[in-house]
């Protein structure tokens, strides 16, 4: 009897001990912890609505021009660090969109965000904008993915495609991707995360996804070299080059959750059929990316029946706002070369 009282003691001391240092954490914590407000909350920020989903969306100079069409990374990120795209606005018509649920766009049910969900609204953005003329797509990371699944399904519609840094195309490299990315919780990791995290109960709006996309793109903005991505940046640099008006973490999560099967193995295939378009294809890689650089996207490209590698100096993976003048130059000699 006596050792069950000092038993409960102890863990009544315990619990008192982790209350308190809860609601320490909580109050080191308070202060102002702010989201963008979407389309939702701020109906004059630029937007279209297409079948009934609605897209935080911008485009530049004349649609008479061939059209070009930048998709985004993520998943459930946003296009501000593609924005340097708009310089092919002499040329072309360019467009910019938030993919549903993430970015500026609203917040949906995450139910609804999935790789064929996003694939049918890069569909139905493509003839939205391309009026039954082929486009041209440049998609970044996760965009690039996006891209790549889209040939694949809709070559008729594609001119020329531009595949920046996509994290990987085939289950077997998703495997390796994330034995190479996989979170260790380091001190710095650590304290970074529950840091974020009480910071995040404190984001009252504007809407309730705003803690939780709070959380997701301040762990993103970790720069320690004990991230699991600090491989994709140049040494000293850091991940918040051309940041993100707001991540969608929720539907983010869904579509990963969705990557793996039952048993946790990766079931992904965004090749399938892409040696139907034979027109050829512009990868790019970064000279600092260490992960999925240059070597990493010689094996990737040769899944396509005709591509060409660009390598982007002084520059990780957020290419196109750290170095935006060779990353534009690339995608312009490719695309100019095609129209000739």
């Amino acid at each position: 009897m006596k050792r069950l009282k000092t038993l409960g003691k102890i863990m009544l001391a315990i619990v008192v001990g982790l209350v308190a240092l809860f609601i320490l954490c909580y109050l080191l914590t308070i202060g102002e912890y702010a989201v963008a407000k979407t389309v939702a909350q701020d109906p004059p920020v630029p937007h279209i609505t297409i079948d009934g989903v609605t897209f935080h969306a911008q485009t530049f100079r004349d649609p008479a021009n061939p059209v070009v069409i930048a998709i985004h990374g993520g998943p459930g990120a946003d296009y501000r660090s593609m924005l340097s795209l708009q310089t092919l606005s002499d040329h072309y018509f360019v467009v910019f969109y938030d993919q549903r649920g993430t970015g500026l766009s609203p917040r949906v049910n995450p139910q609804e965000i999935t790789l064929a969900s996003a694939l049918t609204d890069l569909d139905s953005i493509v003839d939205y904008y391309g009026h039954g003329r082929k486009v041209n797509l440049v998609g970044h990371s996760w965009g690039a993915m996006l891209a790549s699944a889209y040939l694949g399904r809709h070559p008729e519609k594609v001119d020329h495609a531009v595949l920046a840094e996509p994290g990987f195309l085939t289950a077997e490299f998703a495997t390796k991707w994330a034995e190479q990315t996989a979170i260790h919780f380091s001190p710095g990791v650590l304290y970074h995360f529950v840091k974020t995290k009480f910071e995040s109960l404190h984001v009252t709006g504007p809407d309730d996804d705003a803690s939780d996309d709070y959380f997701a793109y301040q762990i993103s903005m970790y720069q320690g070299s004990d991230h699991p991505q600090a491989g994709y940046r140049c040494a000293g640099g850091g991940p918040e080059a051309g940041g993100a008006w707001r991540l969608g973490a929720r539907g983010a999560d869904n579509i990963l959750q969705h990557a793996v099967d039952a048993n946790g193995n990766f079931n992904v295939n965004l090749i399938d059929d892409v040696e139907r378009f034979t027109n050829k294809v512009l990868f790019i890689a970064s000279a600092c990316q260490k992960v999925i650089g240059v070597d990493w996207q010689k094996k990737q490209m040769a899944l396509f029946p005709n591509g060409q590698l660009a390598v982007i100096p002084d520059a990780g993976h957020e290419m196109f706002a750290e170095n935006p003048e060779a990353s534009i130059a690339a995608v312009r000699g490719y695309l100019d070369a095609s129209v000739r």
